[in-house]
């Protein structure tokens, strides 16, 4: 999941949800069927993302549909978003594996900021960005999409 998440950029609860009926490994694109605000999205698979999902299509005995995303006793994650109790359901695990990888104050959120920053200074567009990552407007993907000071040096340097 971390891998979707890093490289995706779509929401935790876009991942928990995720089915195999909307992952299309011939089109290599995935199908964002519900999302946070209502719209439905199809986003090119990143090719990191494909090797990940497809290695666990495989593994899995190529099943047509069910959640992609399992917890660690094989089920899928709980949906809070729809009831069941507050919170992220990825938030634990997620802790644990940055407290064993030495990272500190990283979310399950973190990914989406990482991603959107990580595609602006990759020379993405603001708007094909928000097309990708789902928000409805400009100002939401300029929350996001953070640059470092050396991304604003280097593109200062370009000038001539």
């Amino acid at each position: 999941m971390a891998i979707t998440l890093c490289f995706q950029g779509i929401r935790s609860g876009e991942a928990i949800r995720l089915d195999w009926r909307y992952v299309d490994f011939e089109r290599r694109s995935i199908f964002i069927h519900r999302s946070k605000n209502g719209q439905q999205r199809s986003v090119p698979m990143h090719p990191r993302v494909f090797s990940a999902l497809h290695t666990l299509w495989m593994e899995r005995g190529q099943p047509k549909e069910g959640t992609v995303f399992l917890n660690y006793f094989g089920k899928p994650f709980a949906n809070r978003a729809e009831g069941s109790g507050g919170g992220n359901p990825l938030l634990r695990p997620h802790n644990v594996a940055c407290k064993a990888a030495g990272i500190k104050d990283f979310t399950p959120h973190s990914w989406r900021h990482h991603w959107a920053s990580w595609m602006v200074m990759s020379g993405c567009d603001l708007f094909t960005l928000m097309r990708l990552g789902g928000w409805s407007n400009l100002s939401m993907v300029q929350r996001y999409a953070a640059v470092s000071s050396d991304h604003m040096k280097e593109a200062i340097l370009r000038l001539s």
